[in-house]
């Protein structure tokens, strides 16, 4: 009888072990990386590989399919508080000494806090079981298996192209489509944008790290740019430490993004900028950048060279021009179910600066949390240009913890205006140090002048936005003039730590040529 009990005990206990390790798939380390020093993380009582950032932060990724249990081990001495974010997750840890616990069911992207303080997070995204994974043998399949670091260097995309970068496999490169169609980036693995205004295609392929930091005849290379493409999916991926815009989808048509993770804290590292596009879809992603997290923009200008309207992306110092056929509106373009932290630089979820010569429209924001914004705008339309916007939805976003503004739309002159002023002596004597960055003054003698090169922003709804808890930040509504205003401005159902406010006044709005602002 003993016996049989014995085994009837051995059998259950296999059977749990069994069971918890179906519920979560771990991805290789890849050869080359040293862990983090801060954080160590077991997934089912299995140790799963932790990256270093510089932010500085750490991160992992896995796959769950049930109920897991996750332990922390940190290097910290003295913990005495945890934050897991965003808080709808609703995940309340157990710690002790230096090791914390929790449980989830579910995928999820998450920011682990010690101790009140920004720096030195943790983030865990724990994925869903991957679908639709390629074959190694199509010839249609760029393959990145796990493991290793790849020194792809540019990787020209192709129609009809699956791109695919495998749990557990780093990629050192940048992506780049013209005229593509049909085209699939996918996979769990990481691209890696430290070197991505160094490289040359040639010198990165070489794998020499030490010598391709000391190529400074690079150029910034933004890590997933698009042009002119139609029927794109980008999911799974994660992008870390880019140096630039990271995915930019200019004059697309059909892009959907999906379940993409993003870690960086480098000037003008843009989340994702989508320029000129219609029909794009960002969904459950993870965004933590310096600079905005997601940015809508339309910016052309009239060259001499080519005396056509043509798009111009901003470089750290120049403007340069990408390509030169006639461009689109930006129309139809969703961001729902996201988490964002913007750090020190640009908004959180942003329309503008470079609004120019195209209109702007049917943009939705939804179903997102905030978990921090450092600085700038939670969520913001800032037209320094002559486009048109309008028919614009921010609905059911959720506020945790933001710095400075909260609603911030606005029409005026700046540095990346077609009459902003870029020599860096006159910048300077024209710069309004004040709530905006990179916006200068307007001489009152020349407001008609400026006038020319100014929009409008219209039809514009805040619905059920929530500051959860932390600070209440005020909202700026900014017209240029009366002709150039900003008016149709809905505020419906705004709380801040659950209190409803119902006046303009109560809800810290400043206000200047805004025509029909109401809240209720």
């Amino acid at each position: 009888m003993k016996k049989l009990i014995c085994l009837l005990f051995i059998s259950i206990l296999f059977s749990i072990q069994k069971s918890y390790a179906q519920t979560a798939q771990l991805y290789p380390a890849p050869l080359g990386i040293n862990p983090s020093t801060e954080y160590k993380v077991f997934v089912n009582g299995k140790e799963t590989f932790v990256y270093a950032s510089p932010i500085p932060a750490a991160w992992c990724s896995f796959e769950i399919s049930g109920t897991v249990e996750i332990v922390v081990e940190t290097y910290y001495r003295d913990i005495k508080w945890v934050d897991i974010r965003p808080r709808s997750a609703q995940i309340l840890p157990s710690f002790k000494d230096k090791t914390i616990r929790f449980k989830i069911n579910t995928p999820q992207k998450l920011s682990i806090e010690l101790n009140g303080s920004l720096r030195h997070p943790l983030f865990i995204f724990a994925n869903a079981p991957e679908k639709n994974k390629p074959s190694k043998a199509d010839p249609n399949v760029l393959f990145f298996e796990a493991g290793k670091i790849h020194y792809a260097g540019m990787i020209e995309a192709k129609s009809n192209q699956t791109i695919y970068i495998e749990g557990g496999a780093v990629v050192v490169g940048v992506i780049k489509g013209e005229n593509t169609k049909n085209l699939r980036i996918a996979g769990r693995g990481i691209i890696d944008g430290t070197y991505n205004r160094l490289f040359s295609s040639d010198l990165i392929k070489t794998g020499d790290t030490a010598q391709i930091r000391q190529n400074k005849s690079g150029k910034y290379e933004q890590f997933i740019r698009l042009d002119r493409c139609e029927n794109v999916s980008i999911e799974g991926i994660t992008l870390f430490n880019s140096t630039s815009w990271q995915i930019v989808p200019i004059n697309c048509r059909d892009v959907n993004i999906n379940d993409i993770k993003i870690i960086s804290d480098n000037p003008s590292d843009d989340g994702i900028d989508v320029v000129h596009s219609q029909k794009v879809l960002i969904e459950n992603s993870f965004i933590r950048t310096k600079d905005d997290c997601v940015v809508i923009k339309a910016y052309m200008k009239k060259t001499k060279d080519y005396g056509i309207d043509s798009v111009l992306v901003q470089s750290p110092n120049t403007y340069k021009t990408y390509f030169t056929h006639q461009v689109q509106e930006v129309d139809d373009v969703i961001t729902r179910q996201c988490v964002f932290w913007n750090a020190a630089w640009g908004n959180a979820l942003e329309i503008g600066f470079e609004l120019n010569g195209a209109e702007v429209k049917n943009i939705q924001f939804k179903d997102c949390d905030i978990i921090h914004v450092e600085a700038g705008s939670v969520l913001s339309i800032h037209n320094a240009g002559k486009s048109l916007v309008s028919n614009i939805l921010f609905e059911n976003i959720r506020i945790e913890d933001a710095r400075q503004k909260l609603f911030d739309v606005a029409i005026f002159r700046s540095r990346y205006s077609e009459d902003g002023t870029r020599n860096p002596e006159e910048a300077q004597k024209m710069y309004l140090h004040g709530a905006w960055d990179g916006v200068q003054l307007t001489p009152p003698d020349k407001k008609d002048y400026h006038a020319q090169f100014r929009g409008k922003v219209q039809g514009v709804t805040f619905k059920n936005i929530s500051i959860i808890e932390g600070l209440f930040p005020f909202s700026i509504f900014y017209g240029f003039d009366s002709e150039h205003d900003v008016r149709n401005i809905r505020i419906q159902n705004l709380k801040v730590h659950g209190q409803k406010i119902k006046s303009l006044q109560n809800a810290k709005c400043y206000i200047e040529n805004t025509t029909d602002l109401t809240i209720d």
